[in-house]
């Protein structure tokens, strides 16, 4: 009878030592999620001025970078790195105007790439980008955005964010764009990439596909137009 209860004991023991893994499994879990359903972030401001007198060059890009080590976390990092590395060029061709220009009238020419977070819940971010340059002449200004999915890093495409049927994504833009903003731009749309198609996302289940400088067979320009999104 001694025996039966000892053995009792250990299997009483041992399910209560189970019984606390698991617990402390869903726990660390679900605490995995939450951080997940939220990115920390930094902005660090990129920027390089050029001199001489009274005239100046200045370079800036918003640089977002996530806090954190996971795979994801790197991922996102790394596309968001990549994206800064590609202003290079407009960072070499301002200087080089720069050695032109700096004894003429125009004083201040730049290329100025600015960030802020637009959507940072339900386990995704959206950084817009709102890029400008003027080096003497007719300046350019636009609006572009990446959007990232925290769970595995994923870089969302305009087809995993806009409402509806993958395949009617770039139909439903065009005819917005038509609608909106100017007819003739709806043949010029479904000619698209949709790599090519920029937007950034907003509470409330809102996509904002951007156009600009020179918008579809509108002219010269930016603009925005809102769709229903899925997050």
């Amino acid at each position: 009878m001694k025996k039966k209860r000892n053995i009792l004991k250990k299997v009483l023991l041992i399910c209560c030592m189970v019984g606390l893994l698991f617990t402390l499994t869903c726990y660390e879990n679900y605490s995995e999620v939450a951080a997940a359903s939220k990115a920390s972030y930094k902005i660090v401001n990129k920027r390089q001025v050029k001199r001489y007198k009274d005239h100046k060059a200045e370079y800036l890009y918003q640089l977002p970078q996530l806090k954190g080590k996971s795979a994801a976390i790197k991922k996102i990092n790394k596309s968001i790195m990549a994206d800064y590395k590609k202003t290079f060029e407009y960072k070499r061709n301002l200087f080089d105007y720069f050695d032109v220009l700096k004894k003429s009238s125009h004083t201040y020419i730049f290329y100025l790439n600015k960030c802020k977070v637009t959507y940072n819940q339900k386990g995704y971010v959206s950084f817009k980008f709102t890029s400008s340059w003027y080096a003497g002449g007719i300046g350019e200004t636009k609006d572009y955005g990446l959007t990232y999915r925290l769970r595995d890093g994923k870089k969302m495409t305009v087809q995993d964010v806009v409402y509806g049927k993958r395949s009617s994504v770039k139909k439903k833009i065009a005819d917005t764009y038509a609608k909106k903003v100017y007819r003739i731009g709806y043949k010029y749309i479904m000619k698209m990439k949709y790599s090519d198609i920029d937007f950034y996302v907003k509470p409330g289940k809102k996509v904002c596909v951007c156009f600009g400088p020179y918008q579809p067979m509108g002219g010269h320009g930016r603009s925005v137009i809102v769709l229903k999104g899925k997050i």
